[in-house]
């Protein structure tokens, strides 16, 4: 399977967001949330729109306190981590009000805990600079936040990342799969996958062994019948399938 990046419909929200929010009236309202079910592919969106932007990508961590936010976040901006955590925070300010880079912030969800303390240290950060930040969050994402209203007031735009269109997922095999792909095997993959690109390179990549088994440069639906083209851990048994003509050929 090639490599590559999919420019997809939730690319382009995130772009109109981001043209959204450089238009705000208040300086502080610039945290823009961007939030999405497992698997329809988050984090290597939004790591790419911040290669094509400029901004600083960073991904929260799970064992992160907010020392260990400061020091990500200067390592990100090449900034001197020695020091108290005021004094660490004032040259990540002091860098960004000169830079005025966005700041993207993946896997979010692990800002919010008990209390919120770290967003404390991002609004900081960006209500002192005015930088636009983008937090990256599961679905729910936004409900957590609201919890703080003082903090989802500074929010000026929420995104919501939807599963792939069929237009999506023909952009994926035709960019990405080695074979020939008919447009009925695409539409397939578009169900079975629910829209969700993890499960859509998986099913591209299975279809790519199993056409190289049999020696095929194109698969159509029939090469394909009865086979499952994605799998996905529920924690229950699978049941048994109808070989396929590619298993039969």
């Amino acid at each position: 399977m090639k490599r590559g990046f999919v420019l997809t419909e939730n690319y382009k929200q995130i772009q109109t967001a981001q043209k959204l929010v450089s238009r705000r009236g208040a300086q502080e309202a610039g945290l823009v949330i961007i939030q999405g079910i497992y698997g329809v592919g988050k984090s290597e969106l939004t790591a790419r729109w911040a290669v094509d932007h400029g901004a600083v990508f960073v991904r929260c961590k799970e064992t992160w306190t907010k020392r260990g936010l400061i020091d990500e976040l200067a390592d990100a901006l090449g900034v001197d981590k020695r020091g108290r955590n005021q004094e660490v925070q004032a040259r990540i300010i002091g860098k960004l009000a000169v830079s005025m880079v966005p700041l993207m912030f993946d896997e979010a969800d692990h800002l919010i805990r008990s209390t919120a303390s770290m967003l404390e240290v991002v609004r900081d950060i960006t209500d002192t600079t005015g930088v636009v930040c983008y937090l990256v969050g599961m679905e729910q994402f936004a409900h957590k936040l609201a919890r703080y209203g003082h903090i989802a007031s500074r929010v000026a735009r929420v995104v919501e990342l939807n599963p792939l269109t069929i237009s999506d997922v023909r952009a994926a095999c035709a960019q990405l799969s080695d074979v020939e792909l008919t447009p009925s095997v695409v539409e397939q993959i578009h169900v079975q996958s629910r829209g969700r690109m993890r499960l859509v390179l998986n099913a591209i990549a299975t279809i790519e062994q199993w056409a190289e088994q049999s020696s095929l440069k194109s698969v159509s639906l029939e090469h394909i019948a009865g086979r499952t083209l994605v799998t996905e851990f529920t924690g229950k048994s699978m049941g048994r399938r109808t070989p396929s003509a590619l298993e039969s050929a």
